[in-house]
Parts: structure tokens; C-alpha cells; sequence
């Protein structure tokens, strides 16, 4: 199923199917130059870390949006990181770091305290979007894109992102002040957990496991937060395939997270399950 997969196609990664389905189409100008739309990612590697955070400290950040934090039972907010090094993309190759929070346009009952809980919320609940709200990136273009044409709240980050054997390593820094924002070592496995592989099939039942199977691509619902360019939540359409996806849950003893940013940190953001993606395929369409 798409999140536990190594699905290995021979092939140019541009030729994929979903990039046909959803071509480079269009230009834009934005302040950087010219641009190629959609937003293509044909190649790359990165990490999903879902978790939860403090309510409180989530609602005072969200204070300006019109939307609802997904609560869980106990009381935390489902929240996801993504880090991710694309290495081949229609906006050249780029370093990516996103913080997003699983919201609502309307009020909705907590959902039961689970470790897989953001995944499982992609996979089953089309009423849940992701707000990306916090928005890295290590070039000018892509920031400017992102900020321009997406409405996302982009700033430039320096950052390095490195793969060995069985460890990813990254660092992303403020180059404003050189101040951290995000660090961390995480082991990435070469086959998914097998219990972690049990419960969320346990989770999202039979008929959803055939369900997401049976999907060619991955389909998700971004928001954009407000007031960058739309002064609405608008959503994004995006697709996502890659060629592996190896999910675990969190392990304290070999993954380490290290905040600097003082917003995210005061989160008191508790790390459950790393999603390792590979053979990394993405289409960020335009916010309607």
C-alpha cells in the first residue's frame, strides 16, 4: 500500500504518468523571472515526521486563521515536518522544510490518541487539509514561487541535507540571522516496520488498504495560510508518488530533533512516526 511500498519503475522519472496527467502547462513572472507551472518534483528523497503538539501553544500560533486544529483525545494537536532533497525539479534542485498543521473549516470531534495518526488521516479523511504554515526553502526562486504564486509563507533557509546508508542527517538555518531552525539525525529503514505496517492497516480497515492500493498517486488538499498574497485559505491540489515509502514509527533511542526556531519549539512538538519517501514524485497545482 502507498505507505509502506518499494515500488521500482524503469523509466525516465519525467515520463511517469502523473506528470502527463498534469503537464508543465503554463509560465508565470514572478520577481525572480519566468517560471515554468505547474510545480514539478521528478526526483528526490526526504522524511515525513508526524507527531503532535501542545493545543494551546498551536491555537495562539493559527490565532489569525479561520480553520479548526484536528485535537486527538488526549488533548494534542496532530501536526507533520517535512524535510525533504529534491534533486530534480521544473524549479531546479532544492532543499525543502515545511511544518504543517491537520485542520478543518469547521469543528469536528477529537479523533482517538495514535502514533499513525497523520497518516491515517491522509489516507481517510478527505475533510481534513494540511495548513502548511511554516515554509523553507534554500533558493531564491522557489521562495519567491512559493510566496508569489502559492501564497505560502516561504523564506530562505541554508540547509544541508545528507543520505548515507541508514541515516539521514539535516540542518536548515536562518541565513537573515545564521540562526537554527531545524536539525535532526534520523535512521531510515530499508523495509517498513512490520507493526507499524499492522496498525495502519488495522486503522484504516480492509476496504480502505484495497482502496489506497488500488490509487496511482497520493491526492492531498494544501491550505495556504493567510495574508501572504490571498487573504482566504485556499486550497491546492497535489499529487505525490514515489517509487519507495517506508513507514516506522518514532524511535527515541536513534532519532533526535533539535528546534531553534523559538515559534516552532514552544510547540513542544513529540515526534511518533517517520514516513522515509524515495524516488520522490510531486505536482503542487495553483491555490483556487
Amino acid at each position: 500500500m502507498q505507505f509502506h511500498q518499494i515500488d521500482k519503475e524503469i523509466m525516465n522519472p519525467r515520463d511517469h504518468q502523473l506528470f502527463k496527467q498534469y503537464p508543465l502547462n503554463g509560465t508565470a513572472a514572478i520577481s525572480t523571472g519566468e517560471v515554468p507551472t505547474p510545480y514539478h518534483i521528478y526526483d528526490g528523497y526526504g522524511l515525513f515526521i508526524g507527531g503532535v503538539s501542545d493545543s494551546a501553544a498551536v491555537k495562539h500560533l493559527l490565532k489569525d486563521e479561520s480553520l479548526v486544529p484536528i485535537q486527538t483525545s488526549d488533548g494534542k494537536t496532530v501536526m507533520g515536518i517535512w524535510v525533504c532533497n529534491f534533486s530534480d525539479a521544473s524549479l531546479g534542485p532544492h532543499h525543502e522544510l515545511q511544518f504543517s498543521f491537520f485542520v478543518s473549516e469547521r469543528e469536528t470531534s477529537p479523533i482517538a490518541a495514535h502514533p499513525l495518526n497523520t497518516l491515517v488521516l491522509m489516507l481517510t479523511r478527505p475533510d481534513v487539509r494540511m495548513l502548511c504554515f511554516g515554509l523553507w526553502n534554500n533558493t531564491p526562486n522557489v521562495v519567491a514561487y512559493n510566496r508569489e504564486l502559492l501564497s505560502l509563507n516561504a523564506r530562505q533557509t541554508g540547509s544541508r541535507i545528507e543520505r548515507e546508508a541508514r541515516q539521514v542527517r539535516f540542518q536548515f538555518k536562518d541565513t537573515t540571522t545564521n540562526e537554527l531552525i531545524f536539525s535532526g539525525e534520523i535512521n531510515h529503514p530499508q523495509q517498513a516496520s512490520r507493526a507499524a505496517t499492522l496498525s495502519l492497516m488495522s486503522k484504516i480497515g480492509m476496504r480502505g488498504t484495497l482502496a489506497v492500493a488500488r490509487q496511482p498517486w497520493l491526492s492531498m488538499r494544501i491550505l495556504n495560510p493567510l495574508g501572504i498574497v490571498l487573504n482566504r485559505n485556499a486550497i491546492a491540489e497535489a499529487f505525490t508518488k514515489n517509487d519507495a515509502n517506508v513507514a516506522r514509527y518514532f524511535d527515541r533511542q536513534t532519532d533526535h530533533l533539535e528546534f531553534g526556531n523559538p515559534a516552532y519549539g514552544a510547540l513542544h512538538f513529540s515526534p511518533q512516526c517517520v514516513q522515509y519517501m524515495a524516488g520522490f514524485k510531486f505536482v503542487y497545482l495553483q491555490p483556487t
